[in-house]
This record gives C-alpha cells, sequence and structure tokens, in this order.
C-alpha cells in the first residue's frame, strides 16, 4: 500500500465517482490502492455542505416537528452522493466533489509553505549568533556545518528569510559570485619549444596516466592576477583530495618566479614528503609554468620527481577545483583590487582563513583537516600553514584591514 502518500486528482475523482456508483469505501481504496481510512479521512476533510431548500415548504426551520439531519448520514461513506433521493431531498446535505477537494488541498498546501516558520525567539537567537559572523565574511555551508543546532531548517528556506528581510543581515551581506572574464582571442602562435613542451604532457596523457596511478596526488596549480598593469600576481596550488591552497606572492608571472617557489619548498619540506605531495601537477598554458625541468625536478640533484601535464586549450574548467577556490580569493581581494602591497604574509592570512572554511564536499570538515590525511601538521607548520577555529574565519575585505 502506498501510505503517507498524497493524493492526486485522479485519485479524488476515483473516490467521487465510487461514492456516486455506491461502492464501499474499502472498494474505493483497493482501486486506488490507498489505506481505508485515508479514504475515509479525505472525504470526513473535504465534504461541501448544502442546506435544504424551502421551495414550496416556507421557512422549514420554523416547523417543530422539522428534523433537518438525515439518518442516511450516520453511517459509511457519511455523504450523499450515492443518494437516489438526491434530487427532491430536503434533508441538510453532504456531498464530496473531487475539484473542490482538490482545489482545497492545493490552496491548504501552498498556505503551510508561506510565512515564516519561526519563533521570535529563534530569529533573535540567528540574529545574534551567526551576524557577527556573516560580517566576517562566512558562507552559508560553513555556518550551517558548525551551528546545527540553530539552523535546522533547509538552505533554501534560509535563502527565503534573508531575502524577505527575517533577519538584521541581508542578501548583500554575503560574498557575491566571482564573475569570470570574458575569453580573449589569442593570434600569438606557440613556438616550436613551447610544442615540443606538450608531448606526452597534454590533458590526454594526463586522464590515461592518472587513470593508471589512482592513487596518486593530484595539484592543481594556476595564477591570480590583480590590476591589468601590475605584474604582481599569485601562485596557488590545490590539493584535490583535500581542497588544500597554498598562495604564495610573485614579483612577476615569469618561469623565474615561479621556479624560485618550487625551489622553497623544495628546501622546506623533506624530499621523501615532497616527492609523495607532488606527484602530478596539472596547470593551464601558461607561458610562466613552460620551464618544466625546474618544476618536475629537485633543484639539488636533477632527480625527476613530478609529472607535470597542461589542459587543453581555453578549457580551464579541466582544473575547476582551483577555479572555484579562486572564488574565495576575491571575497577578500574582489575583482579591481591591486597586489602591489600584499605581502606573503598577507597570502599566508588568506590562504589559512580559506583552509578553515568546513566544505559539504569533505563531510564537514575544512580543507586544513582533509589535509592531515596526507601529511603531518609539522609539514604545514612549515610553510606557515595553521588552523583558525570556525567563529574566527574572516573571508571579505576587513581581513586585511586595508
Amino acid at each position: 500500500m502506498a501510505n503517507y502518500c498524497h493524493l492526486s486528482y485522479e485519485d479524488r475523482k476515483n473516490i467521487e465517482d465510487g461514492l456516486n456508483n455506491n461502492k464501499s469505501i474499502n472498494q474505493i481504496a483497493n482501486e486506488i490502492n490507498r489505506n481505508h481510512s485515508s479514504v475515509l479521512r479525505e472525504i470526513d476533510r473535504n465534504k461541501t455542505f448544502s442546506k435544504p431548500s424551502n421551495w414550496n415548504c416556507g421557512n422549514i426551520y420554523e416547523n417543530p416537528n422539522y428534523d433537518p439531519h438525515c439518518p442516511k448520514l450516520d453511517k459509511s461513506p457519511y455523504v450523499c452522493n450515492g443518494c437516489k433521493s438526491r434530487s427532491g431531498c430536503r434533508k441538510e446535505r453532504y456531498t464530496y466533489y473531487a475539484r473542490k477537494a482538490d482545489d482545497s488541498y492545493r490552496e491548504i498546501k501552498s498556505d503551510s509553505r508561506k510565512g515564516i516558520n519561526l519563533t521570535p525567539e529563534e530569529v533573535y537567537v540567528i540574529n545574534t549568533t551567526l551576524t557577527p559572523l556573516i560580517k566576517k565574511g562566512q558562507t552559508i555551508n560553513h555556518l550551517y556545518i558548525n551551528y546545527p543546532d540553530i539552523l535546522n531548517f533547509s538552505k533554501p528556506s534560509f535563502y527565503n528569510y534573508i531575502n524577505n528581510g527575517v533577519f538584521e543581515f541581508g542578501p548583500l551581506d554575503f560574498p557575491r559570485i566571482v564573475k569570470y572574464k570574458k575569453r580573449k582571442n589569442s593570434n600569438k602562435r606557440r613556438t616550436r619549444k613551447e610544442r615540443e613542451i606538450l608531448i606526452n604532457r597534454k590533458y590526454s596523457d594526463f586522464i590515461e596516466f592518472t587513470s593508471n596511478n589512482p592513487d596518486l596526488n593530484i595539484v592543481e596549480m594556476d595564477t591570480v592576477k590583480g590590476l591589468k598593469d601590475e605584474s604582481d600576481c599569485f601562485l596557488t596550488l590545490l590539493w584535490r583530495k583535500s581542497k588544500f591552497m597554498l598562495i604564495f606572492k610573485l614579483e612577476s608571472q615569469t618561469t623565474e618566479e615561479v621556479t624560485r617557489i618550487f625551489e622553497t619548498l623544495q628546501s622546506i619540506i623533506p624530499l621523501d614528503i615532497y616527492k609523495q605531495l607532488f606527484s602530478v601537477i596539472l596547470t593551464d598554458n601558461g607561458r610562466e609554468f613552460f620551464d618544466v625541468n625546474n618544476i618536475e625536478c629537485i633543484h639539488s640533484t636533477g632527480e625527476y620527481v613530478s609529472h607535470l601535464f597542461f589542459c587543453d586549450p581555453h578549457m580551464s574548467c579541466q582544473k575547476g577545483m582551483i577555479e572555484k577556490n579562486h572564488e574565495f580569493i576575491r571575497y577578500i581581494l574582489p575583482k579591481g583590487s591591486s597586489f602591489k602591497n600584499i605581502t606573503q604574509k598577507d597570502c599566508d592570512l588568506i590562504m589559512n582563513n580559506i583552509n578553515s572554511l568546513c566544505r559539504d564536499s569533505l563531510n564537514g570538515k575544512s580543507p586544513y583537516e582533509a589535509m592531515l590525511f596526507l601529511c603531518d601538521e609539522y609539514i604545514l607548520n612549515l610553510i606557515n600553514c595553521y588552523y583558525i577555529k570556525p567563529d574566527k574565519v574572516i573571508l571579505n575585505k576587513k581581513l586585511l584591514n586595508y
């Protein structure tokens, strides 16, 4: 039996037809595959009352011997649908109409979804608890993970409450989605040397290699630019398994600056751990990444330890995880912000707040906590990474106080 299911209009029409044909409640229930009590409740809830007609009888209610109640209504099905005397009856009548019943059902269903299903006390608790955190730029997912006791309703309802002005905070207090810039038509052709670099390093080679070696760590690499006329930018590295991201300040978007970062990492991280963490690197076709030997090899020994691959041209979606993570950087440094005065210390602060943000995709954990499954905490401390408590996470301009 399909218990606890809403009746459709077809079900209600079958009930009306069954009543008109003097079928029993059990017969009707079996025909529409519903419980006997469900059909009875449907009829009782939606039956329509009609007063008796006064035609040719004067005011029948003033007659002391007149009883408006029909004894047939005291037994199942409690309505007049199948009664043969209904056309000339001068008694009170109850009739079940499928169309009216369905309209009533839809109206009740609509009304139940309107309004605010929160008490004033619950609104007050949400305002006092979440407003300071939202002012820090914390996301909806982060709040839902850390405050399930007060956010015990769905996210769509939360968005509706925000849009309807239920809380002290509004839509403008939440980070806006980063708009991707328009694609550029580049007329620059690759040199022969650059085309040779891509041999065995294309995205199709990446798919084949990772399919054959599924346990290796995959690092997505990219750069984030500030103002168009400035050379300053960020180098970002993100581990797919944990969504953990490193951010480094580059003075220019060149191979020399990228090489400097990898030399620094190799000098800080023990060699065996470095080999494990940087097994596979996937990046775009930026020319700053074309010095492949300085990315794939250990600079002190020349040992080949990493496998570098490049996405297809104009296919940044192939490394979509790091592209999505750049959105958090833009919460703090919106498009059009200058990176000239940003120091590496500022980059560390930005990445540690981003890495401490709880994610639904990590079962409520933060990337920092997930990264601890790939390496020990002391390794993260070596590269200035540390954990920030959920209430202290800030993801807006206030983080850098510029």
